[in-house]
């Protein structure tokens, strides 16, 4: 494939020191491609209010590494984060940073050099969504967090990515973007209030963790603390179909809610609730892709009693039902 990507956006290019070994995939808008050990579909839309939409779904058959150019003028902040699926985004400074379905990231790269990684055997939904500065200065005017400026410089050299837990209402509306209700006369629309969404809940939540913690990695613990949190996600992880309720757990760990909640919050970015359901999902989603357990004993082992109300829950965390990802393996 070797279309041109079009002016204020930022795609897969190539590089003028581009390495043989590394292939080269040019945006465009919508189109199947087939490259060395991926196939699949890649859209890009910019919408009319200065926001751009990078969605992707692939199929990744073997290890792959595509070279990224940005193209966007300097002052712009983008959301990016994976629903299913795992890639390494390497940049122009040398840092490496993972986006994985739990965690995405709050980015801008101004300069050539950045790669995107991808690992074999998976299917990979990815969804990126920009806003350039003059488009923030006329939601915000002069009411965006301090914290933002970094992002919104002027000087055209930023390489800025800060990792983001994620929350169940951004996957949520991220998985919504490539449902089936996505379609029909509206569907620009659609992915436009969506895409607005999605950033504005990106935006939030970095200016809370940002508000009460400095350092990307979580508050440090005590001792005892780190002993209890220990315990406290290696019984969620192994038991995922206990009782995992926050009072359930306050009970068992004999801790306020509150507490119970700070802690998981500390360090994972989630409430409880939150923290639970993104394990729950990410077992079941491992147990689908083993095929060894039908779909009734998968959501009995995760935590649900009726088949349909895990089929609903997980298609609203994946973007398709489990029936789906049963058939893919």
């Amino acid at each position: 494939m070797n279309t041109n990507v079009s002016e204020g956006g930022f795609g897969y290019a190539p590089d003028t020191e581009h390495d043989e070994n590394i292939d080269t995939l040019v945006l465009a808008d919508g189109d199947l491609f087939d490259l060395p050990g991926v196939q699949g579909r890649l859209e890009r839309i910019e919408f009319p209010n200065g926001m751009y939409l990078h969605r992707a779904e692939l199929n990744v058959r073997e290890d792959s590494c595509f070279n990224v150019k940005n193209s966007l003028p300097p002052g712009w902040i983008a959301g990016s984060i994976n629903v299913m699926g795992n890639l390494r985004v390497d940049c122009p400074d040398g840092a490496s940073h993972p986006l994985t379905p739990d965690q995405g990231m709050v980015m801008r790269i101004d300069p050539l050099g950045t790669r995107y990684f991808l690992p074999a055997g998976q299917k990979i939904r990815h969804v990126g969504v920009a806003c350039v500065l003059g488009s923030l200065r006329d939601r915000f005017g002069e009411t965006l967090p301090k914290v933002f400026d970094p992002f919104l410089s002027k000087r055209d050299d930023v390489v800025l990515i800060k990792p983001l837990a994620l929350t169940n209402r951004m996957r949520s509306i991220v998985s919504s973007m490539f449902g089936s209700d996505v379609t029909g006369a509206g569907r620009m629309l659609k992915l436009e209030g969506l895409s607005t969404l999605f950033l504005a809940e990106m935006i939030d939540s970095y200016a809370v963790r940002s508000e009460f913690d400095t350092s990307d990695g979580g508050t440090e613990l005590s001792a005892l603390d780190q002993a209890i949190f220990d315990e406290l996600t290696s019984l969620i992880k192994t038991t995922p179909g206990g009782p995992l309720g926050l009072s359930q757990l306050a009970v068992k760990f004999e801790m306020p809610e509150s507490r119970v909640n700070s802690l998981l919050k500390s360090q994972t970015g989630k409430t409880c609730a939150e923290y639970v359901r993104s394990e729950r999902m990410a077992i079941a989603r491992d147990l689908l892709t083993t095929g060894d357990l039908s779909i009734k004993e998968i959501a009995a082992h995760v935590g649900f009693s009726h088949v349909s109300n895990f089929s609903r829950s997980y298609r609203d965390w994946y973007g398709e039902s489990p029936a789906s990802a049963l058939l893919r393996k």
